[in-house]
């Protein structure tokens, strides 16, 4: 039999062929491995760049925590739910100015929001009240703190004390009264009519500060002796009220003349012009425990 010559071609080498599950598993686990390796992206409101996510357990459980804080983020912009608002951060500006004392109002003021009375009306201010105060002053102008915010006090009316109250008004000259007496009532037999007048005056006027009257006093070679003088038995400032009303009625009283306190005032001269009289020796005797009137 004859030879036939044959080329020699080199050996194909054969693969073995993968049973089919064992490839559908490499196909699937590429996907995955491909899947997992997505880059994903912040909301548009979120100025952090893109990031990708491991493909590891802890970063599937990122990637996905991501995805649902975009949606939600989105679904918010769209309407249908209310994103949680962001506190606005604490500043100084608005805050109360700070309080470094308190003083006293002299009189019933007007606060104002600057130091002029050009300046809007805030508030007022009854006499004796305490007001806040920042320590600023300003063209005699003191700034005050009320109801949480400044304002504005003419320095005139503060006082670092309480103001004392204001004494009850004085008698007027229309004040005198006839109505009797019932304090030492039994001087008033032995008084002369202008004596019995100041008398009767001066008790309903000023009966609660007198603690007893004096008229005639027997063997007095003076006015005493001829019922023409009353001593009014009272001593400090409610002595001077007393003499002072006595000296505006001076004329429908008939008096001549007032002493108290070792000083002496005649009838017609001015009310202040009290002339100083010699020390006699003793407290009744220098008047300093009654007030004496005289009369005509």
């Amino acid at each position: 039999m004859p030879r036939h010559r044959h080329r020699m071609e080199p050996a194909r080498r054969s693969l073995p062929r993968l049973p089919r599950p064992i490839v559908a598993t490499g196909i699937a686990a590429a996907l995955l491995g491909a899947a997992l390796a997505i880059p994903f992206w912040p909301s548009a409101d979120s100025p952090s760049a893109p990031r990708t996510v491991a493909a590891t357990d802890s970063g599937r459980h990122d990637a996905a925590l991501t995805l649902r804080t975009t949606k939600t983020k989105e679904v918010s912009r769209g309407g249908t739910r209310t994103p949680t608002p962001t506190p606005t951060p604490t500043t100084s500006a608005g805050q109360p100015p700070a309080v470094v004392g308190q003083l006293w109002a002299t009189a019933d003021v007007v606060i104002r929001s600057g130091p002029s009375t050009s300046h809007d009306r805030i508030t007022s201010l009854k006499t004796g009240t305490r007001i806040d105060t920042t320590g600023v002053t300003e063209h005699g102008w003191t700034q005050v703190v009320t109801d949480g915010r400044a304002g504005w006090i003419s320095s005139t009316y503060l006082s670092t004390s309480k103001p004392k109250p204001k004494p009850k008004p004085k008698p007027t000259p229309q004040d005198v009264s006839d109505a009797p007496c019932p304090i030492s009532s039994g001087i008033e037999s032995r008084l002369t009519t202008n004596a019995r007048s100041v008398y009767r005056a001066v008790c309903a006027a000023f009966g609660s500060s007198v603690s007893s009257f004096g008229g005639y006093r027997a063997g007095d070679s003076g006015d005493h002796g001829s019922g023409r003088a009353v001593d009014i038995m009272v001593s400090g400032e409610p002595g001077w009220d007393i003499a002072r009303y006595v000296q505006a009625h001076a004329r429908e009283l008939g008096v001549t003349y007032v002493i108290y306190q070792q000083k002496m005032w005649t009838a017609g001269n001015p009310t202040s012009r009290w002339k100083a009289m010699e020390d006699r020796g003793g407290r009744t005797a220098n008047h300093y425990d009654h007030v004496h009137v005289s009369v005509s």
